[in-house]
C-alpha cells in the first residue's frame, strides 16, 4: 500500500473516530455501485458504533431491493439531525447528490469523499479518490480491512453487488486479480454470486423488452461501424409503460458489437435536456469526451447532459464522436 493511501486512510479513520452521528450519501439515479457503497459505508460505520443515516435522492435501481438496509435509505434530509460528519460515496462532485441534499451536506463540519471517478479537483475535508479502483465498493472493502472490520453477510452482499455491477459482471478491463480476490473473499463471507446476479440482472419488468426493441430500431453505425448510436424518447417510455430504470444497461447492447469501439445512447429527458451515455473499448477514452461537456465518469464508461432537441444533440455529438475516433486511430497508427 503506497504512502498516500496510508495517509488518507489514516485521515478517514480519524474523522470516523471523532464523529458520533454520520450522514452517508450517494449520487442521484444510483447504480449498483452507488447503492452498494451507500449501504456498505453505513454498515461499516454502525459496526464502529456510530449513529448513521443513509441518503439518496432517488430510489435504487430494479433488482437491488434485497440488499440489507435498502428500505431505510432516506430521500429527504432529516431537519432534526445534527451530524458530525458526512460521507459521500461514488460522487465525482458534491452536486451529484442533488441540489437539496448538497445544500445540507455542505454545512456538515467534516465531509469525507470516497470515490473512484477521475476528478482533477476532489472536494471534502478528506478526499480519497482512486480512479484505478474498479468501484467505490472495492475502496470500501480496503477501508474496512484497514479499520479491522470484517464484513458480515449483509456487508459482503452490499460490497459484492457494487463490484459486480461496476465491472460489468467481471467483464470490463477494471477486473483485476485484486478485484477477483476481493470477490472471492466476499463470497466466503456470505455473498452468493448466483443469487445476487439473479436479483440484479433477472428482475426486468415485462415492458423492458418492448422498450429495448424500440431503442434497437434507432441504432445507427458510423465510422466504418466503429461507432454505434441509438436514442430513447419519452414517447417510447409512454408507449411501453416503462420508466428510466427499465432502460438500465441498454447501451451495453451497442457496445457488444464486434466492430464497435464507442457506443452512445441518447436519452430524451424533459425540458429539452438529453442524457448522453457513453461506453468504449480500448483505446478510446470517453471520460475525457464527457468532461469536455461538463460530465464525467471512467475511461470506458461516462455520461453527460446536453441542452437541446434530441435530433440536434444526437447529430452534434455523433459528429464529435466520429472526430474522436479519427484522432484516436491516427494516434494509434503513430505508435
Amino acid at each position: 500500500m503506497n504512502e498516500n493511501r496510508v495517509s488518507v486512510l489514516h485521515d478517514i479513520q480519524q474523522a470516523i473516530r471523532q464523529a458520533k452521528r454520520c450522514a452517508v450519501a450517494t449520487h442521484v439515479r444510483p447504480d449498483g455501485d452507488a447503492v452498494g457503497a451507500l449501504l456498505a459505508a453505513a454498515t461499516l460505520l454502525r459496526k464502529l458504533g456510530k449513529q448513521v443515516d443513509a441518503y439518496c435522492q432517488d430510489p435504487p435501481p430494479p433488482g437491488h431491493d434485497f440488499l440489507a438496509g435498502v428500505q431505510s435509505i432516506r430521500h429527504t434530509w432529516d431537519p432534526d439531525a445534527d451530524y458530525d460528519a458526512a460521507f459521500l460515496v461514488d460522487c465525482g462532485e458534491l452536486q451529484r447528490v442533488g441540489g437539496v441534499l448538497a445544500e445540507k451536506i455542505i454545512r456538515v463540519p467534516v465531509i469525507v469523499n470516497i470515490d473512484h471517478h477521475v476528478n482533477h479537483d476532489p472536494f471534502g475535508t478528506v478526499a480519497w479518490v482512486d480512479p484505478q479502483a474498479s468501484s467505490t465498493c472495492e475502496m470500501l472493502y480496503t477501508l474496512s480491512r484497514h479499520l479491522g472490520v470484517e464484513p458480515d453477510k449483509d456487508m459482503a452482499e452490499q460490497l459484492y453487488t457494487g463490484i459486480l455491477t461496476d465491472t460489468g459482471s467481471f467483464r470490463f478491463s477494471n477486473t483485476t486479480h485484486k478485484v477477483l480476490r476481493m470477490a472471492a473473499e466476499l463470497v466466503a463471507r456470505g455473498a452468493e454470486p448466483a443469487f445476487i446476479a439473479g436479483r440484479v440482472y433477472d428482475s426486468a419488468s415485462p415492458g423492458r423488452l418492448h422498450l429495448l426493441a424500440k431503442v434497437l430500431e434507432t441504432v445507427e453505425y458510423h465510422a466504418d461501424c466503429r461507432l454505434a448510436t441509438a436514442q430513447l424518447t419519452q414517447a417510447m417510455f409512454r408507449q411501453t409503460h416503462t420508466n428510466r430504470e427499465d432502460a438500465e444497461g441498454f447501451i451495453n447492447h451497442l457496445r457488444s458489437v464486434k466492430t464497435v469501439v464507442m457506443a452512445v445512447l441518447f436519452r430524451e429527458d424533459v425540458d429539452q435536456v438529453v442524457h448522453v451515455s457513453l461506453r468504449s473499448k480500448s483505446p478510446v477514452d470517453v471520460a475525457a469526451f464527457a468532461r469536455a461537456h461538463g460530465g464525467g465518469g471512467h475511461r470506458h464508461a461516462a455520461a453527460f447532459r446536453m441542452q437541446g432537441p434530441l435530433e440536434q444533440v444526437r447529430h452534434a455529438v455523433t459528429r464529435e464522436a466520429v472526430r474522436l475516433l479519427q484522432r484516436t486511430a491516427n494516434q494509434e497508427a503513430l505508435r
